[in-house]
């Protein structure tokens, strides 16, 4: 006769034993995977060290952020009548207006942008003679083309894309005399936030794609807001890493979806306007 408690008793410690065995490659796989993981990161900031490719100081914080939509809209062509102290036309089926100053607003000596300068210009911007200022803020100056970029807040994160900026032109004299705005609208959040990779993980990717070429420096990136899709109606903008590649014949722009990590293909030629230590502005 069979001892049916006994095959019991055998089959528990058999599954027991089991459990333990495959909870334990789970965690060593998991363990080495992590460590392989760390390792590869380290590696790859250690491969673009030894290619003197000069890297800025990355940040520890984590972004969960979600996309953001705006309506179709004729918001400046509707409002541009109220603009007085300058001569403006509408372009671009609206979406674009452009204007020269009637009185150039003179900034400081020099060819550095200074705070005040900032300051000033900013006191503009917020006043009635800019349509909607109080949703923009200032990005980057720009000394080759002698142009000040202004862009839209939406969730706290600027749109730089060309779809929702300011841009303004100085002549020789560092007077500002004209400015071009685009705007996208009013925005609203779309759906979840999404956890983003990392400003690092932007530009190592970038350069296991060959995009970060030896002996080229690398500015701090920049979290910003990219339109992803343009209907009729609407356009979606995504969160995206904007990195400046600077090497020694030119500044390049690149763009990482910083949800997926995808690389985004876009023309090289659009005017670098992320902020950075040379050329943001001075005391």
């Amino acid at each position: 006769m069979m001892d049916f408690k006994k095959i019991e008793i055998i089959f528990i410690v058999t599954f027991l034993v089991l459990n333990g065995y495959l909870l334990y490659r789970v965690l060593d796989n998991y363990e080495n995977g992590f460590t392989g993981n760390a390792a590869t990161q380290i590696n790859l900031v250690q491969e673009m060290k030894d290619e003197n490719i000069e890297l800025p100081e990355f940040e520890d914080e984590e972004h969960d952020v979600p996309y953001v939509q705006a309506a179709a809209n004729n918001l400046l062509e509707e409002n541009a009548e109220q603009l007085t102290k300058q001569t403006g036309v509408i372009e671009d089926n609206g979406s674009l207006y452009a204007s020269i100053l009637s009185d150039p607003i003179q900034l400081s000596e020099g060819e550095e942008l200074t705070t005040k300068d900032i300051a000033t210009l900013s006191e503009f911007v917020l006043s009635d003679a800019i349509l909607f200022g109080d949703e923009y803020q200032f990005i980057r100056y720009v000394p080759s083309t002698r142009q000040i970029i202004y862009g839209q807040v939406a969730n706290n994160i600027p749109i730089v894309d060309g779809t929702s900026n300011i841009i303004f032109h100085l002549n020789g004299k560092k007077e500002i005399i004209s400015y071009e705005q685009t705007y996208a609208g009013p925005v609203t959040v779309q759906g979840q936030s999404r956890k983003l990779i990392t400003d690092q993980d932007a530009v190592e990717i970038l350069y296991q794609n060959s995009e970060v070429p030896s002996g080229a420096k690398v500015r701090k990136p920049l979290l910003i807001y990219n339109r992803t899709l343009s209907l009729e109606d609407l356009s979606m903008y995504v969160p995206v890493w904007l990195v400046e590649v600077v090497t020694s014949t030119d500044t390049i722009i690149k763009k990482v979806d910083a949800v997926n990590g995808n690389v985004i293909q876009e023309a090289t030629n659009e005017t670098p306007i992320q902020p950075n230590e040379e050329s943001s502005s001075k005391e």
